[in-house]
């Protein structure tokens, strides 16, 4: 039988009533696959979709550099203690200004309305500047160009708004200060930053692994309304060849899921996008999770087709502006 307390959590967040932090542990006790989780998954995305007016979004997102960063986010192929380069030209760690462009030039004739230009924390703030500028000059006024970078300071978040930065992905991640080299207050600090100087962020619940502790996980879900975000999310831990992740690995699809479900519940109509599947990306250039996917024009644009037809089957209308 279908358990009495999570109806009435999801029944109360469809009608407005957001999910205190005590019901998204009592959420968490069920599994994935269970009666209770698809029941949560159909609530949360009728209102996904009440939030979304049913549009769904195909993003773009280009790895501009692989710089061995310092930062060591284990989950990603570029940590410092990832990689065996213990010296390096920075020119080969970068895509090439011009290529950046052509890539984002794709995009935009493609129709997607926004390109995330995700950086290591360790290429130099000034070098990033120019690639947002020269992308921001080469697309078109409609497109959002989000920055996903390192933490970064008040003149900073400015310089990227001047740049043409109209957007900014930024997550306090699980495990955060254990699986990184980084504060959490630091992160807290960019977003604040980032708000501070108007540009709108995305975050997400990242990187979710199986056995995590329920706590941890809801304090996360829980903080997401707080960044007050345009779009959100819910990502898996993806396992690096080489990477010591202390044991981890990656959650089954399903959980991740119903962390995205409950997580739309919690956000309720507040935030637009994402929570219930209406967001494919398309990556180019550097992937920190060495997926080995290409980089060709033809390439891109199929992935492109596909991910607006697998929205379609889905449900969604292509949304044409975040």
């Amino acid at each position: 039988m279908l358990n009495e307390r999570v109806m009435q959590i999801a029944d109360k967040a469809v009608a407005g009533e957001a999910p205190s932090r005590g019901d998204v542990m009592h959420l968490l006790k069920f599994d994935a696959y269970s009666v209770e989780a698809a029941y949560v998954c159909a609530r949360a995305r009728e209102l996904g979709m009440r939030a979304c007016k049913g549009r769904g979004y195909v993003y773009g997102q280009i790895g501009v550099d692989s710089t061995p960063c310092s930062k060591n986010c284990r989950f990603c192929a570029f940590a410092a203690v990832n990689t065996h380069r213990s010296s390096f030209d920075a020119d080969e760690m970068e895509v090439p200004i011009g290529r950046i462009v052509h890539f984002a030039k794709l995009y935009d004739d493609a129709g997607v309305p926004l390109v995330s230009l995700m950086a290591t924390a360790q290429l130099d703030f000034e070098r990033y500047l120019e690639m947002v500028c020269a992308v921001r000059a080469s697309v078109s006024d409609e497109m959002t160009i989000m920055a996903n970078t390192g933490d970064i300071t008040r003149d900073q978040a400015q310089a990227l708004k001047e740049a043409g930065a109209t957007a900014a992905y930024h997550a306090l991640r699980l495990g955060e200060g254990e699986l990184t080299d980084i504060k959490p207050v630091e992160r807290w600090r960019t977003v604040r930053v980032l708000r501070e100087a108007g540009i709108p962020l995305m975050t997400g619940v990242e990187p979710i692994w199986a056995g995590i502790d329920r706590l941890e996980l809801s304090e996360r879900i829980c903080d997401i309304p707080e960044f007050h975000p345009f779009g959100m999310g819910a990502c898996n831990l993806t396992k690096v060849k080489g990477a010591n992740l202390g044991g981890r690995r990656p959650a089954l699809t399903g959980f991740v899921r119903y962390v995205a479900a409950i997580t739309r519940l919690v956000c309720g109509e507040a935030v637009p996008i994402g929570g219930i599947g209406g967001v494919r990306w398309v990556d180019a250039g550097c992937d920190p999770r060495k997926r080995e996917y290409g980089s060709s024009d033809d390439h891109l644009r199929r992935q492109i087709e596909r991910a607006k037809r697998d929205l379609q089957l889905d449900g969604f209308t292509i949304g044409e502006a975040v």
